[in-house]
């Protein structure tokens, strides 16, 4: 999504409509602009007689309070390896909030809380699916047939 316009923008616009020696479509493409913004800029200069655009709202509350963050902390350190949507059925038994995995998986980053117990369970797993250069080792000189065993 672009970001707003500068308000030195907006307010250059207003002024060339003011004089009104131009129509709207070519105050739009001199300053690329699209005509719809134009016709919204002027709108809200009558109605409200301002320039610059309003301020941002602030977005909606936080559905988890300071309580409700302190029993997430709790049950994290009470058992570390639960799931997120686990997380968030004892939360809604403990401090009856309802929300979802996701909202607790930004509530225990905000807390800087891992997920899981173990983060070494990443390096568990057959050798062949570790992340590395993907060939054998050998010593420096040796053909890969030779590193192997094999007779090439």
């Amino acid at each position: 999504m672009p970001g707003a316009y500068s308000a030195d923008l907006r307010g250059r616009v207003l002024q060339v409509c003011e004089r009104g020696q131009l129509s709207r479509a070519k105050i739009a493409a001199l300053f690329q602009v699209g005509e719809t913004t134009l016709y919204r800029w002027q709108q809200e200069w009558r109605a409200d007689g301002r320039r610059e655009a309003k301020s941002h709202a602030g977005g909606p509350a936080p559905q988890l309070d300071a309580i409700a963050l302190d029993k997430l902390k709790d049950l994290v350190v009470a058992s570390n390896d639960l799931t997120l949507a686990e997380y968030a059925a004892k939360l809604a038994e403990d401090a009856g909030v309802q929300v979802s995995g996701s909202t607790v998986c930004r509530a225990l980053q905000k807390l800087g809380l891992p997920r899981k117990k173990d983060p070494a369970r990443a390096r568990a797993g057959p050798a062949r699916y570790r992340r590395g250069s993907g060939e054998l080792a050998c010593r420096p000189g040796q053909d890969r047939s030779a590193a192997s065993g094999l007779s090439g």
